[in-house]
């Protein structure tokens, strides 16, 4: 006796496929909501405590993950998370550099050496100023620079002493806004050997780093209003800068 109704059609392979597609649709959002998540957890980590001593495995806990080895899934190694870190954070960093060189570029006038310390300081400065609350960032790339596993990305020749490339980390970041600093640091210092200019040019990002960073450890644990000025700090650092860039070589 039929009762109207019709039997739901067995499920082929095509039905099996569409199901599989809107599950990983669906996993999709959820595995970037993690990525994003050790991310944040491990620049934090990374700038409290230093790049050797934390794991992926206290990465991963502190991020809440019931799988400790989350964050050796998502990156593969301690190296692809800290360059997963570099690629989310430079993103802004590049785009406000972009803006600063297009300025440039339009002026009639060639950068100074003022003009161009400024490619460097305050796209990293906006990092800090741009939440309210602690920000972790500069406190992170200072120990990248630091770390001796890591060979600094931003050296501009890649080579070690020996004359050895690290693997460290993949291609380093050659962002064009910092290409087009170091070309016209090179324009004003004509005279200065490939070896020196350099050397300079590493430190320049080194004290970037390292006086900025200090500042964001100051801003984040002084008490309101009693952290150190932010003018002053800036001002300040852009002097050391230039300072570094036009000492006499060789010394006297």
């Amino acid at each position: 006796m039929s009762t109207g109704r019709t039997a739901p059609a067995a499920a082929g392979p095509a039905d099996a496929a569409r199901a599989d597609a809107a599950e990983t649709e669906a996993a999709a959002p959820a595995a970037q909501d993690t990525r994003a998540r050790l991310i944040d957890v491990a620049e934090r980590l990374f700038a409290e405590f230093g790049i050797e001593s934390v794991s992926l495995r206290a990465v991963g806990i502190e991020a809440g993950q019931r799988n400790n080895s989350a964050a050796q899934y998502h990156f593969g190694s301690k190296e692809g998370l800290i360059s997963a870190i570099i690629t989310a954070r430079s993103r802004r960093v590049d785009a406000r550099r972009a803006e600063l060189v297009d300025a440039l570029r339009d002026s009639p006038e060639p950068p100074s050496f003022v003009a161009l310390v400024n490619l460097l300081v305050m796209p990293l400065v906006d990092t800090i100023t741009a939440s309210s609350g602690r920000t972790w960032y500069l406190r992170f790339l200072a120990n990248v620079m630091e770390h001796p596993m890591v060979d600094s990305p931003w050296r501009p020749d890649q080579a070690s002493a020996s004359g050895t490339v690290s693997a460290a980390l993949p291609d380093p970041p050659d962002p064009p806004g910092l290409r087009y600093m170091r070309k016209e640091l090179r324009r004003l210092l004509p005279g200065l050997p490939n070896a020196e200019f350099e050397r300079r040019n590493r430190w320049l990002v080194m004290t970037t780093f390292q006086v900025l960073a200090d500042y964001e450890r100051q801003r984040a644990n002084a008490p309101a209003g009693r952290g150190p000025a932010l003018g002053q700090v800036i001002s300040d650092l852009k002097e050391m800068l230039v300072a570094l860039l036009r000492a006499p070589y060789p010394a006297d």
